[in-house]
């Protein structure tokens, strides 16, 4: 029965690789459908926009799949800001309990590979569902987290990390790179892990919030924002209160960011239980990231 023990065979060594895994991807089957490799345009129609969802007008100034850059999802944000009681382009998938969600994005200006204007930067986000609507907004409802790259200062390559409590927004700009970068926002519990990775590096240790205060279910997904110096403008004037803001498209805003997404992938994170009730700021980085961000993951 040689074909029968060749069979055997294959399945233990299929075994014995998958073991050999980090612990999530083992787990990731129920929300695996989640992820999109953006080589089919109608999968476009598989995620929720936030300004559709609530009723607000959208800030996108492109968004295609498979169209402008093959096998990639293209984002340009029109004039917008996420922070405070702002809202900017928001494309996401509902998710309930620990997750991990990883996306290979690359961000430029319109006309050269760092955006000029401020605060102009894509990535991962996590937020609490609105409970209102446009028409039945109040102010003090915004909860997120999220990992962004692209430029916050103008110019110069940076990460934003931000976490919103109740509309108030404390921000972290560090240095980045041009070109492709890999973001990952896991949920352990109550804890948020943000981890990124440079293509042809390993995963680094961005931040860890502890948010206990965040509901089970979330809207988990992209967003993007760009041109904080026209919203400066507007700010400086008075004019840029977040409900109209919110409601209307600056006539005069000089939106300069290009992104691209090569993927995004869901799975479920493999971690001890006690992690689960624990706030994660308090465990080392190098358990984080060989438990969430995974330096045995393929570089491109």
């Amino acid at each position: 029965m040689p074909n029968s023990r060749h069979r055997t065979t294959a399945i233990l060594a299929t075994l014995t690789l998958l073991l050999a895994l980090p612990g999530h991807a083992l787990a990731a089957d129920d929300l695996a459908p989640l992820s999109d490799e953006f080589s089919d345009a109608g999968t476009l129609r598989s995620w929720q926009r936030a300004d559709e969802v609530e009723g607000w007008p959208g800030k996108w100034r492109a968004l295609d799949v498979n169209a402008a850059f093959p096998g990639e999802l293209h984002i340009e944000p029109q004039t917008s800001e996420w922070y405070g009681d702002w809202q900017a382009p928001y494309l996401f998938k509902t998710v309930s309990g620990d997750f991990v969600v990883t996306a290979r994005v690359r961000v430029t200006g319109r006309g050269g590979a760092v955006p000029q204007r401020a605060f102009s930067l894509l990535g991962l986000m996590a937020r609490a569902p609105r409970m209102d609507t446009a028409a039945t907004w109040t102010a003090g409802r915004e909860n997120w987290v999220f990992l962004t790259v692209g430029t916050g200062n103008g110019g110069v390559p940076q990460f934003e990390a931000k976490t919103t409590v109740n509309s108030a927004s404390t921000l972290e700009l560090t240095p980045a790179r041009t070109g492709w970068v890999e973001l990952r926002l896991a949920r352990v519990g109550a804890s948020f892990v943000l981890l990124h990775r440079l293509d042809g590096g390993r995963w680094t240790l961005h931040k860890a919030y502890f948010r206990p205060d965040l509901p089970a279910t979330l809207q988990v997904g992209l967003n993007a924002y760009t041109d904080y110096d026209t919203i400066q403008r507007y700010l400086r004037r008075g004019e840029y209160d977040p409900r109209q803001a919110n409601g209307s498209l600056v006539p005069d805003g000089q939106p300069d960011l290009i992104g691209r997404v090569d993927f995004v992938r869901f799975g479920r994170p493999n971690v001890p239980d006690a992690w689960r009730g624990q706030d994660l700021s308090g465990v080392t980085p190098a358990e984080l990231v060989s438990r969430l961000g995974f330096p045995s993951d393929p570089v491109r």
